[in-house]
């Protein structure tokens, strides 16, 4: 099986010089929270969550009554599969394709409609050239607005005055249930409701005043309904992670520790490691410590867990370096999705 490489091979700029330390940040690739079968490498996303026709006046009439819009919830299930289909596409697991012309319909509310039948999976994966079909079959918001008003105190001319604050609280609730299709094994191998809520306050001299100052609520409904298709995306795929690390630099008598400093701001870890290894002989244990969790950090941006484990415990355990204790439970967690993530990245 081939072996998948975790840390990204290209920095992010930003880096930071503490007193002691140098700090980084790396991407490093999480397993997704389900597997999915290794089968299925193209998946159709579609939207399913537009009540039927007969339906629609029902729905827009119950809109109309609870203040919610048919219309914008309509647009924000766009965003929440343009956003699922962007973030499947950009990560390293699926090729994602938007089921743009489809017009299968659901309820319109929270309600999962029944299972799409087989023979149209089928069609649609033959049809789009995919392995399965991933449904947004419901997708509801709502939105709650709560005026008010408060008595507050200010210092004005030297005098304390009272005054009448005004204020609006909104409130956006966004509820997306997926379902992932295998149109291999004829199985459906997820079902899952993800929610975002967001909430806003406007202050104002007056409630109009306030109002105006809240976000537009579709404007807000979309940014929801996106983050609801990443979470989804996250769930069946792997996805990068940036994650923040640091190699020691000090202290000054040892110039080696700059050397090394200077190969990892190059990327050149294998030649940092050479002289770190040789710094972690010393018998002076603070000098010996952050070498080895130098060395710790060198075996894990080269891929090499193990190492980049048994390193880190020598800087905790032999050491005494406590600060490597975060560090070594970190690469344990490493290691534990690593397994996960060749599961998942198996023939990839």
């Amino acid at each position: 099986m081939k072996r998948f490489v975790f840390v990204a091979t290209v920095f992010l700029l930003v880096s930071i010089w503490g007193c002691n330390t140098y700090n980084f940040t790396t991407n490093i690739l999480v397993p997704a929270d389900i597997t999915l079968p290794s089968h299925i490498d193209k998946v159709g996303i579609m939207n399913r969550s537009l009540p039927e026709k007969s339906e629609l006046f029902h729905n827009i009439l119950e809109g109309f009554l609870s203040g919610e819009s048919v219309v914008a919830d309509r647009e924000g299930s766009l965003h929440a599969i343009q956003s699922t289909v962007y973030n499947l596409n950009n990560g390293p697991r699926f090729k994602a394709t938007s089921l743009e012309g489809e017009d299968y319909r659901g309820t319109g509310t929270k309600k999962f409609p029944i299972p799409l039948d087989w023979s149209i999976v089928s069609a649609l994966c033959q049809k789009y050239n995919v392995d399965a079909i991933a449904c947004l079959e419901t997708f509801d918001s709502d939105v709650m607005l709560v005026p008010g008003s408060r008595q507050k105190t200010r210092r004005k001319d030297g005098v304390e005055e009272k005054y009448t604050e005004y204020f609006c609280d909104l409130k956006i609730r966004v509820n997306a249930g997926w379902r992932v299709y295998d149109n291999v094994k004829k199985e459906m191998i997820d079902e899952k409701v993800f929610y975002d809520e967001k909430a806003w306050t406007g202050i104002g001299i007056s409630p109009d005043d306030a109002f105006r100052k809240l976000p537009n609520k579709r404007s807000a409904i979309n940014d929801a309904a996106s983050f609801a298709g990443q979470m989804f995306a996250f769930r069946i795929s792997p996805k990068w992670m940036s994650a923040s690390r640091y190699v020691y630099t000090k202290p000054k008598k040892e110039e080696l520790f700059k050397k090394g400093k200077d190969l990892a701001v190059a990327q050149k870890w294998k030649e940092a490691a050479e002289i770190w290894s040789e710094l972690a002989k010393r018998e002076d244990k603070k000098i010996a410590g952050r070498a080895c969790h130098n060395m710790a950090v060198a075996s894990e941006m080269e891929g090499n867990l193990p190492a980049a484990i048994s390193w880190a415990e020598k800087a905790f355990t032999d050491k005494g370096l406590k600060k490597s204790r975060y560090y070594v439970n970190i690469l344990h967690t490493r290691q534990m999705e690593q397994k996960k993530l060749n599961e998942q990245m198996e023939g990839k």
